[in-house]
Protein backbone atom coordinates (compact mmCIF):
# COMPACT_ATOMS: atom_id res chain seq x y z
CA UNK A 1 0.00 0.00 0.00
CA UNK A 2 1.59 3.53 -1.40
CA UNK A 3 0.79 6.70 0.84
CA UNK A 4 0.76 9.89 -0.35
CA UNK A 5 3.19 11.12 1.99
CA UNK A 6 6.32 9.32 1.64
CA UNK A 7 7.27 9.68 4.93
CA UNK A 8 3.64 7.85 6.10
CA UNK A 9 4.71 5.42 3.37
CA UNK A 10 7.76 4.23 4.69
CA UNK A 11 5.87 3.65 8.04
CA UNK A 12 3.45 1.95 6.71
CA UNK A 13 5.70 -0.42 4.64
CA UNK A 14 7.97 -0.80 7.97
CA UNK A 15 4.92 -1.70 9.94
CA UNK A 16 3.85 -4.46 7.10
CA UNK A 17 7.47 -5.96 7.38
CA UNK A 18 6.67 -5.84 11.43
CA UNK A 19 3.38 -8.28 11.18
CA UNK A 20 4.60 -10.00 8.68
CA UNK A 21 7.81 -11.01 10.97
CA UNK A 22 5.41 -11.14 13.70
CA UNK A 23 3.27 -13.98 11.89
CA UNK A 24 6.10 -15.91 10.95
CA UNK A 25 7.36 -15.92 14.56
CA UNK A 26 7.44 -19.01 16.56
CA UNK A 27 7.02 -16.78 19.89
CA UNK A 28 4.12 -16.70 21.71
CA UNK A 29 1.80 -13.94 21.03
CA UNK A 30 1.65 -12.29 24.26
CA UNK A 31 3.28 -8.45 24.61
CA UNK A 32 4.19 -5.56 22.01
CA UNK A 33 7.36 -4.85 20.59
CA UNK A 34 8.65 -1.85 23.70
CA UNK A 35 10.70 0.05 20.88
CA UNK A 36 7.20 1.09 19.59
CA UNK A 37 6.23 4.89 21.50
CA UNK A 38 2.57 3.70 21.59
CA UNK A 39 4.22 0.67 23.45
CA UNK A 40 5.86 2.41 25.93
CA UNK A 41 2.98 4.65 26.77
CA UNK A 42 0.73 1.56 27.60
CA UNK A 43 3.78 -0.16 29.70
CA UNK A 44 3.77 3.33 31.67
CA UNK A 45 -0.15 2.87 31.97
CA UNK A 46 -0.39 -0.79 32.37
CA UNK A 47 2.23 -0.69 34.69
CA UNK A 48 1.07 2.14 36.99
CA UNK A 49 -0.57 -0.01 39.43
CA UNK A 50 2.87 -2.17 40.00
CA UNK A 51 4.34 1.30 40.77
CA UNK A 52 1.16 2.08 43.43
CA UNK A 53 2.08 -1.29 44.96
CA UNK A 54 5.33 -0.79 45.57
CA UNK A 55 5.40 2.75 46.99
CA UNK A 56 2.58 2.44 48.71
CA UNK A 57 2.65 -1.33 50.06
CA UNK A 58 6.01 -2.42 49.88
CA UNK A 59 7.78 1.04 50.91
CA UNK A 60 11.21 0.12 49.84
CA UNK A 61 14.03 2.64 50.68
CA UNK A 62 14.24 3.41 46.77
CA UNK A 63 12.10 2.09 43.63
CA UNK A 64 12.69 3.40 39.80
CA UNK A 65 10.79 2.00 36.67
CA UNK A 66 11.89 2.97 33.63
CA UNK A 67 9.22 1.30 30.62
CA UNK A 68 9.48 -2.71 31.52
CA UNK A 69 12.62 -2.58 33.86
CA UNK A 70 12.90 -1.65 37.11
CA UNK A 71 14.87 -1.85 40.90
CA UNK A 72 13.86 -1.93 43.63
CA UNK A 73 16.53 -1.06 46.75
CA UNK A 74 15.97 -2.44 50.07
CA UNK A 75 18.16 -1.61 53.88
CA UNK A 76 18.68 -5.33 54.26
CA UNK A 77 19.27 -8.67 52.13
CA UNK A 78 15.76 -10.80 53.85
CA UNK A 79 13.92 -7.74 53.07
CA UNK A 80 14.58 -7.36 49.71
CA UNK A 81 14.05 -11.01 49.62
CA UNK A 82 10.60 -10.53 50.66
CA UNK A 83 9.95 -7.75 49.06
CA UNK A 84 11.07 -9.71 45.56
CA UNK A 85 8.82 -12.26 45.88
CA UNK A 86 6.03 -10.12 46.92
CA UNK A 87 6.41 -7.95 43.81
CA UNK A 88 6.56 -11.07 41.72
CA UNK A 89 3.32 -12.27 43.12
CA UNK A 90 1.66 -9.01 42.29
CA UNK A 91 3.15 -8.95 39.11
CA UNK A 92 1.81 -12.99 38.08
CA UNK A 93 -1.67 -12.93 39.98
CA UNK A 94 -2.47 -8.92 38.99
CA UNK A 95 -1.10 -8.15 35.54
CA UNK A 96 -0.44 -11.79 34.14
CA UNK A 97 3.39 -10.56 33.75
CA UNK A 98 6.45 -12.49 34.65
CA UNK A 99 9.79 -11.60 35.78
CA UNK A 100 12.96 -12.63 33.37
CA UNK A 101 15.22 -15.17 35.49
CA UNK A 102 18.52 -13.91 34.15
CA UNK A 103 17.02 -10.05 34.79
CA UNK A 104 16.08 -10.89 38.32
CA UNK A 105 19.62 -9.95 40.26
CA UNK A 106 20.07 -9.42 43.93
CA UNK A 107 23.20 -7.30 44.31
CA UNK A 108 25.33 -5.20 47.09
CA UNK A 109 25.10 -1.60 45.83
CA UNK A 110 28.39 -1.02 46.70
CA UNK A 111 29.34 -3.43 43.37
CA UNK A 112 27.15 -1.42 41.28
CA UNK A 113 24.14 -2.59 39.08
CA UNK A 114 24.16 -2.27 35.62
CA UNK A 115 20.57 -0.59 34.81
CA UNK A 116 19.63 1.05 31.43
CA UNK A 117 23.15 1.59 29.59
CA UNK A 118 24.98 2.63 32.55
CA UNK A 119 26.70 1.05 35.52
CA UNK A 120 25.34 2.89 38.77
CA UNK A 121 27.49 3.39 41.97
CA UNK A 122 27.05 4.48 45.29
CA UNK A 123 29.42 7.71 44.43
CA UNK A 124 28.18 8.47 40.97
CA UNK A 125 27.38 6.57 37.30
CA UNK A 126 29.31 5.95 34.29
CA UNK A 127 27.94 4.40 30.43
CA UNK A 128 28.52 0.94 29.96
CA UNK A 129 31.46 0.12 26.98
CA UNK A 130 28.57 -1.00 24.95
CA UNK A 131 27.47 2.68 24.63
CA UNK A 132 30.88 4.25 24.55
CA UNK A 133 31.28 2.36 21.70
CA UNK A 134 28.11 3.30 20.33
CA UNK A 135 28.74 7.42 20.96
CA UNK A 136 32.00 6.87 19.22
CA UNK A 137 31.02 4.62 15.95
CA UNK A 138 28.16 6.65 15.99
CA UNK A 139 28.77 10.23 16.11
CA UNK A 140 27.99 12.76 13.49
CA UNK A 141 27.72 16.39 13.55
CA UNK A 142 23.37 16.09 13.52
CA UNK A 143 23.69 14.38 16.63
CA UNK A 144 26.49 15.82 18.67
CA UNK A 145 24.27 17.14 21.14
CA UNK A 146 22.54 14.47 22.49
CA UNK A 147 25.29 12.45 23.10
CA UNK A 148 27.51 15.44 24.30
CA UNK A 149 23.92 15.58 27.44
CA UNK A 150 24.28 11.95 27.21
CA UNK A 151 28.44 11.85 28.23
CA UNK A 152 28.08 14.93 30.56
CA UNK A 153 25.52 13.51 32.37
CA UNK A 154 27.17 9.56 32.58
CA UNK A 155 31.25 10.46 32.71
CA UNK A 156 34.01 11.69 34.25
CA UNK A 157 35.24 15.06 33.38
CA UNK A 158 37.99 13.18 31.77
CA UNK A 159 35.68 11.24 29.28
CA UNK A 160 33.74 14.33 28.35
CA UNK A 161 37.47 15.90 27.29
CA UNK A 162 37.57 13.20 25.26
CA UNK A 163 34.22 13.36 23.86
CA UNK A 164 35.63 17.43 23.40
CA UNK A 165 38.42 16.11 20.83
CA UNK A 166 36.23 13.65 19.40
CA UNK A 167 34.07 16.21 18.12
CA UNK A 168 36.83 18.22 16.89
CA UNK A 169 38.93 15.27 14.83
CA UNK A 170 35.22 15.04 13.38
CA UNK A 171 34.73 19.06 12.57
CA UNK A 172 38.51 18.22 10.97
CA UNK A 173 37.31 15.85 8.98
CA UNK A 174 34.85 18.18 7.00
Amino acid sequence: MESYCKWCGEHERERERERERERRSPALKTGIPIGNLTSQVFANIYLNEFDRFVVCILKPKGYVRYGDDFIIIQESEKALAEHRQLAKKFLKEKLKLYINPKQNIVAPIKYGIHFLGTHIFPTGRRLNKRNKRRVHERLTLKNVSSYNGLVQKHAKSERVKEFYWQVLRRLEEI
